[in-house]
Formats: structure tokens, sequence, C-alpha cells
């Protein structure tokens, strides 16, 4: 387990898989949660709470169970409010410990202690166990793409020089030396160099290419549900971007409800436990409000009244 979540990190370094997982993150913490009890007032001790970056680390904790297949973070109230992730490796769904070195067997038990919130299951370990063989096969990609960039990517020089006459090599290597960086090759001039191409794509190098793209769409395709909210495709429709959109937010939706589901039944009674006035109240992300077009704000004119002002700054 120590070795693949070790990948997993490793693998961390694509722009396109950590940045794909990061709008998933964003769209947690970029949402308006609230706070509220039945009659719908707040709590201002609860709402500065929400307010702190520890909070923030909280949220970005629950939902990256999904990821890893395991998340846990220590909850601190001994100096103020204090969230620490702990890292999926330290932790043993098996025995319910948190490993001191992430090569022990047993560690610290975490059921009994209520500073600790551990989330995942025993045998799932996350969107990235599906995304990592694309993330290898990507890098592996790249390296062969550089290579056939640096051998073929660049004209070649090639220099012939008489077998008979020694000097003139040397003289002629060094002049290709310091004639620029491109590829050279120094030749007698009975020989011949001849190189051979494959009549596929790949000897203008648009396969090393196409592989990059559909490692990126598949790894996309596994965090994000699609793949046009990220990157651009070839259609260019503007119908099907929508409706791979709609996918996207129904992902995004699937983790708010996760994540309110973890604040009300874990988070809630820790916080009740110290003192918060928690009874009676519960965790909410509220639905997002359409947006009324100009056709629909004509037919609200003629129910309520809405000032002129409004309207020129909402449409210029």
């Amino acid at each position: 387990v120590k070795a693949l979540f070790d990948l997993y990190e490793d693998l961390l370094i694509d722009t396109t898989l950590s940045r794909s997982w990061g709008k998933r993150i964003e769209a947690i913490t970029n949402s308006e949660l609230t706070f509220q009890y039945e009659d719908g007032s707040t709590n201002d001790e609860i709402d500065e709470l929400m307010q702190s970056l520890s909070w923030e680390t909280l949220l970005t904790g629950i939902v990256s169970s999904k990821a890893y297949g395991r998340s846990g973070v220590e909850i601190d109230f001994s100096n103020g409010f204090r969230v620490d992730m702990i890292p999926p490796k330290h932790i043993n769904l098996d025995n319910q410990t948190i490993l001191i070195n992430d090569s022990d067997e047993r560690g610290i038990d975490y059921i009994d202690d209520p500073q600790l919130l551990i989330l995942g299951s025993k045998r799932d370990f996350g969107l990235f166990l599906k995304t990592a063989p694309y993330a290898i096969w990507k890098r592996g990609g790249f390296g062969d793409y550089a290579q056939w960039l640096e051998i073929f990517g660049m004209p070649q020089r090639i220099g012939k020089y008489s077998s008979y006459d020694p000097q003139s090599r040397i003289l002629l290597e060094q002049a290709l030396q310091n004639a620029g960086s491109a590829p050279w090759c120094v030749i007698p001039k009975e020989t011949d160099v001849e190189t051979v191409n494959n009549t596929g794509s790949g000897s203008s190098g648009v396969s090393f290419n196409d592989f990059r793209q559909a490692c990126n769409e598949e790894m996309l395709i596994a965090i994000l549900g699609q793949t046009l909210t990220t990157i651009a495709g070839t259609k260019g429709a503007r119908s099907l971007g929508d409706v791979h959109k709609e996918v996207e937010e129904g992902i995004n939706k699937s983790d708010l409800r996760y994540t309110e589901r973890v604040l009300n039944s874990y988070v809630r009674p820790l916080l009740e436990a110290r003192g918060f006035k928690i009874k009676g109240g519960k965790y909410i992300f509220p639905s997002a409000a359409e947006a009324v077009s100009v056709d629909e704000l004509v037919q609200l004119t003629k129910i309520i009244r809405i000032s002129a002002s409004f309207i020129h700054d909402k449409y210029s």
C-alpha cells in the first residue's frame, strides 16, 4: 500500500491529472456552505469557524477520500481551531490504526480518538488507481517523443571526407561542432547513410501527440467524467460542450452531497462535544440559483418592481 500511495504522489506531477482533480476540490471549497437551524437562523461562532483556512483543509480532506480511497484529518482545539491532513499511506484500514512510520504494521488506534476523522474502505484505492496507467504511459510517451525530436526533429547535417585524408575529418568535425546545435555526422565519401522512416503517421511524430492526448482524455474521463470542460474538442459544437458540462456538474453535486453527509454525520457531533451549539442545526450546500434571462426578467417585471438601474448594470 505504501508503494501505491507513493506512486500516486509521484504521478500528480502530471498537470492534466493534478489540475482535473483540483477542479473537483475547488467545486467543494468554492461552494457556499452554511450551517442552519430548523428556523433558518445561523450561528456566528460556527460561521467564523467555516471562514478559516483550517475549514478548507477539512473539506479538502473529506473529498480526497474519493481520490485515494481513504483520507484522514486531525482536528485540534488546543490552540484555536486547527486541521491537519494525515497522509493516506499512514492510514491502515485493516487494523484501524495511524502508522507513525509508513512501513509499520501497526500504529495508534483511531477508533476511539475523537480528534481523528478517518474515511475510506479497505478494498477501495480511489480514482487515482484508474488514472495511474495513463499517467505512466503518458510520461513514457513524452520521453519517446523527446527522443524522436532530438534525432529527427531538426535537419541533419552530413559531412563527407576522403578516407585517404584523415586530417580533413578532424577539420570537418570541428567545423560542424562550431556551426550550431543541429545533429550532424561525419562519414567517408565512399559510404552512404540512409534514414528509413515508417510510412504511417509516426514518421512525422503525430502519433506521439495523439498518444499523449489519448492518455489525457482517459484521465479526464476518470476524474471529471468528460473532457470538453478542460480541453478543446475537434467538433466545435457548443451543445456538445454543454452536455459535458452537465456531466461534470453531476459529479460535483455528488461530491457536495457526500461532503454534506460527512459533515453532518461525523463533524457535527465532534463540534457538539466541544460545546458548540449544534443541536437542531445541520450543514447545507444551498442549491445554486439559475441565471435569469432577459425574457424571464420582462415577465418578472409584471409581478415585482425591478429598477431600471439594476437592469442597466446587469445587462448594460
